[in-house]
């Protein structure tokens, strides 16, 4: 679980940080191997971003539910 650690959210945004500018630097690179790691980087980065985010929806969902908002 992402939201009750700061740490965590903390290292997947640094993480995600370093790799986004990584990228901004190849920007008109068209060599596979020098674009590849960004590749590697952005499989991993977006998998876990939608994992933070199913996270937050989830809890939106219990928070509505809790305060009696039925809106999704």
């Amino acid at each position: 679980m992402f939201y009750n650690d700061i740490k965590k959210l903390e290292e997947i945004e640094k993480t995600v940080c370093n790799n986004l500018s990584t990228a901004d630097c190849l920007n008109d690179s068209s060599s596979a191997k020098e674009l590849k790691p960004i590749w590697i980087n952005y499989r991993g980065d977006m998998a876990t971003m939608v994992g933070v985010l199913r996270e937050y929806k989830n809890l939106l969902i219990k928070l509505g539910e809790v305060n009696g908002n039925d809106k999704t």
